[in-house]
């Protein structure tokens, strides 16, 4: 396993992400990312104005490029995020604007919910984490748990680090998900 600073994960994640070939997986755990999304967009749905949120989220830079990103890879990609309900605010939004007018309706992203109350014996990551072609996995580090991004830590099969866990939380996550609706 290797640490990274920001900078260093930043552009390893890149990397690691355009040269995917098969498939990429994404567990997401945090309940909040405001720290590092606070798009014009969120700041709409946090006041109140969902409509002009949704419509804001249409034309988000970042949010386009992401998903264009994704659209671009061979690789087929899978999201499961861990709620807990009631949702936050801001996964309200996320699973809204981001996911289901985004990512899954021009079919970026599969993505699924699974509730954290039903993973209660299981350990979870602090952090999101990457895996990359089932190989290659980058678990993204969180100062404060709000999702101020602070480095990551990357573990490759092929330099003889072990990713069982990660192979078998995914498989555990995928089997008690259900897809955004």
């Amino acid at each position: 396993m290797k640490h990274l600073s920001l900078p260093d994960a930043l552009e390893t994640f890149e990397t690691l992400f355009n040269s995917a070939q098969h498939e990429m997986f994404k567990a997401e755990v945090l309940q909040d990312y405001t720290a590092v999304d606070n798009s014009p967009s969120l700041r709409a749905w946090s006041a109140g104005d969902k409509t002009r949120a949704r419509e804001l989220g249409r034309v988000d830079k970042d949010i386009l490029a992401y998903r264009n990103k994704c659209l671009k890879s061979p690789a087929e990609i899978t999201r499961v995020h861990v709620v807990e309900v009631p949702y936050t605010p801001y996964l309200d939004w996320e699973i809204t604007v981001c996911y289901k007018d985004s990512l899954i309706s021009h079919r970026a992203e599969s993505i699924l919910l699974v509730e954290a109350s039903k993973l209660a014996d299981t350990t979870l990551p602090e952090g999101d984490f990457w895996l990359f072609d089932n190989t290659l996995v980058l678990q993204w580090e969180y100062e404060h748990g709000i999702g101020t991004t602070s480095g990551a830590k990357v573990w490759n099969e092929d330099q003889g680090d072990s990713i069982d866990s990660f192979r078998t939380l995914k498989v555990l996550l995928l089997s008690k998900s259900q897809p955004v609706t």
